[in-house]
């Protein structure tokens, strides 16, 4: 049985390795004329097989002449044209020259922005292109937040910083972002714990399933019951 749980575990895994490889390839390819969301007040627009950006009004504010685009974050977009990547402020203006030879890019957070090279592995750049951590992960979860991100090689996670040290080493069958300072991770016996950003164990591997902490407080299932437990793993009693 927990042999069936942990292949269960590993094939949702896989397939989020597998989301955060092609999410971009896949923005790429939509082939219908559409308008995006709105983000830093402008949205990405697809006609006639190019993007560009309008506002609100859906005036064109950047013109649709890139083989590719995604959202503004933090001032900046992400552009594709003739197989290579850069980023455009708001007036349209290079900031990043398209002259990034990348498989894929993503929008910046926490002032980085991920890359996937051609051996099909992550890093990431600043907001002048340098590459500050080195592309050596086969997968990411959901970029930086709060100044960590989760990080994979070989179906296990760990966490780095922004300087690409590793905080948390890679070593978990799964691990979410931190959430006031701790993470939720799951143990080679498919258990779900909790630890900070030194790797200490502060929340014990006893749970079914366990949630991020909001507002001091996280949901967990144990003994096929659930129950909310406060930043030390003490029940919370209503």
């Amino acid at each position: 049985m927990m042999k069936k749980y942990i292949l269960i575990i590993l094939v949702l895994l896989f397939s989020n390795n597998f989301y955060s490889q092609i999410s971009i390839a896949a923005k790429e390819n939509e082939e219908s004329d559409s308008i995006g969301e709105f983000h830093d007040g402008l949205a990405k627009i697809k006609k006639n097989g190019k993007w560009g950006f309008v506002n609100d009004k859906k005036e064109i504010i950047i013109q649709i002449d890139y083989d590719f685009a995604d959202d503004f974050s933090e001032g900046l977009a992400p552009v594709k044209r003739n197989g290579r990547f850069g980023y455009i402020d708001k007036t349209g203006k290079p900031i990043i020259p398209i002259n990034l030879n990348y498989l894929s890019v993503g929008t910046f957070i926490d002032g980085l922005a991920f890359f996937l090279d051609s051996n099909l592995k992550f890093g990431f750049i600043d907001k002048i292109g340098i590459v500050v951590i080195e592309p050596n992960f086969k997968s990411i979860h959901r970029g930086f937040r709060n100044g960590y991100c989760i990080v994979s090689n070989n179906d296990l996670w760990g966490a780095i910083d922004k300087k690409g040290n590793l905080i948390v080493p890679i070593k978990y069958i799964f691990m979410e972002n931190f959430s006031e300072g701790l993470a939720v991770v799951v143990n080679e016996n498919g258990k779900y714990g909790y630890v900070d950003t030194t790797d200490k164990i502060v929340i014990p591997f006893k749970y079914k399933r366990a949630e991020n902490f909001i507002n001091g407080k996280a949901k967990v299932l144990e003994n096929n019951k659930e129950y909310f437990i406060n930043k030390k793993g003490k029940k919370i009693i209503k």
